[in-house]
């Protein structure tokens, strides 16, 4: 499914230019001489203080947030336009900030508003349309929380590198955590992988940003392939200096970035913060929030035409003895909705849903888990997708299944909880119904909108939202008697990973932090890649599930 359009103002046509840059293809020798002299040229220009020592490492299931900006943070640039500074000139209470971009001759170019997760708010250019080329390496590809594992995708209009309007879609993937070497040091940092398409180009493209949580940017950025700018100029950006302002009076939030959340570990509530001397205490009103969730498993169809499933009903009664145990996720027994096969009716999935989900409050918790078959509408409506409920009919999927728009309904309009956790094992066949079987019987080769495209969508409806699905586009999920003596694959490693193998800081709480590389690690493993679980949102990292 495609995320809506990011469209920039008319009167700002610069504001969402993509990034397209890369390798500059240099000798090694050629490469390293001409770094150094931009490091020397840079901190002649600029003043800025080289940071060359390498940073700590990352490890492997590390989680980061969006990183807390201060005036006076200035990072220089080598681009294929020249020397860029990018220097924080303001930062509001919430976090949002302002950033000033100058060239090598000093020149203002523009203002980028940005919020605290890096979006574009909106520019204000400072100088002609044609001198103010932007380019910012950490616009569009950044989507807070990062970890080893995620995947999103979005698409926009911009104008591209080489100066012509494009339609841009993409997809991204943090592939892994590794130390990346630039001008202004080494870094331990995320390599977040981006496959785009574009109105105008033969192909896809390829793109490989690192984003270095200690110096606030992505450091480095490598374009696979000859695309190049107008005038036939290699796309490049490499980080070549930078330096962390202290926060003198300003109005930013917080001086220092936010550390690098290793196992997702958790901060300390605000009343456990020491209070500055001098200042009033004011009474705080802490509504600490409880936990509602709704499972749902159907291995069983009442028409018959429907293949069964063998664990998908058992695996949501598992998660359901999970929630509910002591030793487990200790969730009130009359706050779990546990519903499974001739229970699991789109009646009374849509009364749990659209009623019972209401009685949430904004600071409470809500978990919804679905096992069973999902399906597009037919070979000619791909886009319709479904959850199929008990009561589906194998020969009308469009009017007897659970539109995949009806969760989204519920999302926006009656589940009030700003903390949900959305997870799906709905991919264990491409398509459900008669008009899937008759076009394979007539030999037509069927395309299919995968179900986790869509579910990756509900994580756009707002803040807070995570989606978690059993696997990747084009795959299928699995399941069998080697798992536990009966479980999807998915379903068993997360109940493995809640009962205690995924806290990797041993705390007693396993964060969806720990959860999602866990569960990521395991299922690529055991299916020898043919699984790889999916997870998309902007969600807390120290969110847990359970106790």
């Amino acid at each position: 499914m495609k995320s809506p359009s990011r469209k920039s103002p008319a009167s700002k046509p610069l504001e969402d230019e993509p990034i397209l840059q890369g390798l500059s293809y240099l000798p090694v020798w050629n490469h390293k001489a001409a770094s150094v002299f931009l490091v020397f040229w840079s901190l002649l220009s600029t003043g800025l203080p080289l940071h060359a020592q390498q940073q700590p490492a990352l490890h492997a299931e590390s989680s980061v947030e969006f990183p807390q900006m201060a005036v006076g943070d200035q990072w220089v640039l080598t681009t294929h336009r020249g020397l860029r500074s990018h220097s924080v000139i303001e930062v509001k209470p919430d976090g949002s900030f302002v950033v000033e971009v100058k060239n090598k001759e000093g020149d203002a170019l523009w203002h980028r508003h940005y919020d605290r997760g890096y979006r574009i708010l909106k520019t204000d250019l400072l100088a002609p349309a044609e001198k103010a080329k932007s380019e910012a390496p950490w616009e569009r590809v950044l989507n807070f929380p990062l970890f080893v594992g995620k995947k999103w995708q979005d698409e926009y209009k911009g104008m591209g590198a080489d100066e012509v309007p494009r339609h841009y879609q993409n997809s991204y993937e943090v592939q892994k955590i590794e130390t990346v070497t630039t001008p202004a040091g080494t870094f331990s940092a995320f390599k977040i992988h981006r496959n785009f398409s574009a109105t105008g180009l033969q192909k896809n493209q390829d793109q490989y940003y690192w984003y270095a949580p200690d110096a606030k940017v992505v450091v480095k950025l490598w374009h696979v392939g000859d695309f190049k700018t107008k005038r036939g100029r290699e796309i490049t950006n490499e980080l070549v200096s930078y330096q962390l302002g202290a926060d003198k009076g300003s109005t930013h939030a917080g001086s220092s970035p936010i550390p690098t959340q290793k196992h997702a570990a958790r901060t300390a509530p605000d009343e456990q913060r020491p209070e500055k001397r001098g200042e009033p205490v004011a009474e705080k009103i802490s509504v600490a929030g409880t936990r509602w969730a709704v499972v749902i498993g159907i291995s069983k169809y009442k028409d018959t035409r429907i293949a069964p499933l063998r664990y998908a009903a058992s695996d949501a009664r598992s998660f359901h003895d999970w929630l509910v145990s002591p030793q487990g996720g200790q969730y009130a027994p009359a706050l779990v909705r546990l519903l499974t096969d001739a229970d699991a009716t789109g009646a009374n999935i849509k009364k749990a849903l659209f009623e019972w989900l209401t009685q949430a409050i904004a600071e409470d918790t809500v978990t919804i888990y679905f096992a069973g078959h999902g399906s597009p509408q037919s070979p000619d409506h791909p886009e319709n997708l479904f959850l199929l409920p008990y009561d589906t009919q194998y020969d009308s999927v469009a009017t007897t299944g659970f539109p995949m728009w009806d969760i989204e309904t519920a999302l926006k309009r009656f589940i009030r909880a700003k903390k949900v956790i959305v997870i799906t094992d709905a991919c264990h066949a491409g398509g459900v119904g008669q008009e899937f079987d008759a076009s394979r019987r007539a030999g037509r080769g069927l395309t299919v909108t995968p179900m986790s495209s869509t579910l990756q969508g509900l994580s756009k409806i707002s803040d807070g939202i995570c989606i978690m699905s059993a696997s990747d586009d084009n795959q299928f999920s699995q399941e069998g008697a080697q798992w536990g003596g009966g479980h999807g694959v998915f379903t068993f490693h997360l109940l493995e990973g809640l009962k205690g193998k995924a806290d990797y800081n041993k705390d007693g709480f396993v964060t969806l932090g720990e959860l999602i590389p866990f569960l990521s690690e395991n299922i690529r493993r055991e299916t020898r890649n043919a699984q790889s679980p999916t997870v998309a949102g902007r969600f807390d990292p120290a969110l847990s599930i359970g106790k």
